[in-house]
């Protein structure tokens, strides 16, 4: 499992294209806004972080710009 820490390394200060599809109902728009977001929801879940809905779509993110 990739801890936030390796994918704000891997995400964060990069330069992504416009419109991001993470999954067919999902479009990135915004992939500033999109990454702050799920990095502070994600930092602030407190349960299991492979049922965090942020982190799921952080990894989602990351498969969809690899």
């Amino acid at each position: 499992m990739i801890t936030i820490e390796e994918l704000k390394n891997e995400l964060l200060g990069k330069s992504f294209p416009e419109r991001v599809e993470i999954s067919q109902e999902q479009v990135v728009v915004d992939v500033d806004t999109f990454l702050k977001i799920q990095f502070i929801e994600a930092e602030a879940w407190k349960k299991d972080l492979e049922k965090c809905p942020a982190y799921l779509r952080l990894i989602k993110f990351r498969e969809a710009v690899k």
